[in-house]
């Protein structure tokens, strides 16, 4: 992956560089809200943008533009430790057929003032794990036929793994931070 990640919430769409849960990383009463991420964010050194809007019961809307593609997903917010995660999937209410099922990105969040940095999990470190068939303790994780790395562990388990990482790990990608614009 380059030097700057792609704007997080589009890694749900990016074939073959993914590393997504079956389970969300939340439950329903882990679920926080911060009306500080509602509004447009800016990410000059990929040239792309997110809006963030209140959604229903507790969710965020979040419709991203990036050079390559433009989309629509469903974020919940929760707290592993001290730190905040938004768990992202694709928008509810969409019925996408019976052979598709919804997948969720976990990124971490740091949201200072007008500054919001996103960092996902890195591919690069599930995907060696896997390849070198060393693994990742404590969680079950395959790859796809696409070779996205799949984490099929429940959410209980995901959270206590994500609680036991040091937060400079090398399980966490590149950061992208996204400026809030004036007036959004």
């Amino acid at each position: 992956m380059g030097r700057f990640v792609m704007i997080a919430v589009a890694l749900l769409f990016a074939p073959g560089c993914l590393v997504v849960t079956v389970n969300p990383t939340h439950e329903r009463d882990e679920l926080v809200w911060d009306p500080a991420l509602v509004g447009v964010w800016q990410n000059v050194d990929d040239n792309s943008s997110v809006v963030i809007d209140k959604g229903e019961w507790q969710s965020y809307r979040l419709h991203y533009t990036h050079p390559i593609e433009t989309g629509d997903l469903t974020g919940y917010l929760t707290r592993i430790g001290k730190v905040q995660f938004l768990d992202v999937m694709p928008a509810r209410g969409e019925d996408r057929g019976s052979f598709l099922v919804p997948v969720h990105a976990t990124l971490r969040l740091r949201l200072e003032g007008d500054r919001l940095e996103i960092t996902a999990l890195s591919y690069d470190w599930f995907f060696d794990r896997l390849k070198t068939k060393t693994g990742v303790p404590g969680l079950n994780v395959a790859l796809d036929e696409k070779e996205n790395a799949l984490i099929v562990s429940p959410t209980a388990a995901v959270r206590a793994w994500i609680a036991r990482q040091p937060p400079d790990g090398l399980m966490f990608g590149a950061s992208a931070t996204f400026t809030r614009k004036p007036g959004g």
